[in-house]
């Protein structure tokens, strides 16, 4: 009460290096949506939820931006704040990576690989996660797909179709793969190849949309933006467009429990072969359950010292500093 009966605090504004807001309070109130829906909906979950992000300790840097050093994150798969961190943290690791392989393999080459399945009901998403993680293992395993890989990244998103009220689970995976394989008839999948194999590793009885492309590592946007893609997981409830969705309160329960049961302890990032080994070298923590003050996605500089702490005002919606 002390903080909100003071008049000289100031709203919250966290601007990173390249000028753009972090969006704190947005990202707050949406956390505070699923809060609601998570009690409403009797998951015991709803607690941590709240509390998260409720007081931000930041150090200023001295080019007058803040570095976040201390807050409580609830780690919630669905929760906006965490799954910002978590992509940041995602992307910056990623990047190290996919460096550090380049260096080790300066004639490797890069393709972006889209795994999909038919919809699934909100029902069937946890059982069919776990059924992709096992045929993307044996994907993986096939001869002619494991003589050619020297690493890869996996991202699973799960994206909500208002239409048929039903679930598109997919996989966007960044794979390393050795200079001969563009060279060799033997070597060479085509996108007829993939969809196969992965129609074999799902033991599906239709055939797939599968989407393989190369990554042209001449143009280093391009291999970013590879990267950047991979890191969007999963769909959030509330990221959806409810403009274009028309999604009315009950479909939002019903998304948020369909979710939270269908993405329960599944592990949605994988770093495999070469990008597994350069990951644990670097000493990478847990992107899903590590820490999310440190994302790595800002420079070290040198800071002034300064403390700044904001605190969330329930009454007034936003974070305030002194």
């Amino acid at each position: 009460m002390e903080y909100s009966q003071n008049q000289d605090l100031k709203p919250l504004k966290d601007i990173s290096k390249k000028g753009k807001d972090r969006k704190w309070r947005e990202r707050k109130l949406k956390n505070i949506e699923l809060a609601g829906r998570l009690d409403k909906l009797g998951y015991r979950s709803f607690e941590r939820v709240y509390q998260c992000a409720e007081v931000l300790k930041f150090v200023e840097q001295q080019d007058g931006t803040k570095k976040l050093y201390q807050s409580y994150f609830c780690k919630n798969k669905l929760c906006p704040i965490c799954n910002w961190r978590r992509s940041m943290k995602y992307a910056y690791q990623a990047e190290l990576v996919v460096n550090e392989a380049m260096k080790r393999y300066p004639k490797g080459r890069f393709l972006f690989l889209t795994l999909t399945i038919k919809n699934v009901s909100g029902k069937e998403l946890n059982k069919t996660l776990s059924k992709m993680t096992e045929g993307f293992r044996r994907l993986m395993m096939y001869k002619k797909v494991d003589k050619n890989i020297l690493g890869y990244l996996r991202a699973t998103e799960v994206t909500y179709s208002s239409e048929h009220e039903n679930y598109h689970p997919h996989l966007h995976v960044l794979l390393f793969v050795r200079p001969s394989y563009f060279r060799s008839k033997e070597d060479y999948l085509k996108q007829e190849d993939w969809t196969k194999l992965w129609a074999k590793a799902m033991k599906l009885d239709y055939v797939p949309v599968v989407d393989i492309r190369a990554v042209r590592a001449k143009k280093q946007q391009d291999l970013k933006s590879a990267i950047i893609e991979t890191a969007k997981y999963p769909v959030k409830p509330f990221d959806v467009d409810t403009s274009k969705e028309q999604l009315t309160e009950k479909d939002k329960d019903r998304v948020t429990a369909d979710l939270t049961d269908g993405l329960y302890r599944k592990r949605q990032i994988g770093f495999g072969k070469l990008f597994k080994e350069i990951k644990a070298e670097l000493e990478l923590d847990s992107i899903e359950e590590g820490n999310l003050v440190k994302t790595g996605a800002d420079e070290t500089t040198e800071s002034t010292g300064r403390e700044i702490i904001a605190i969330w005002n329930w009454d007034r919606k936003n974070y305030f500093v002194k």
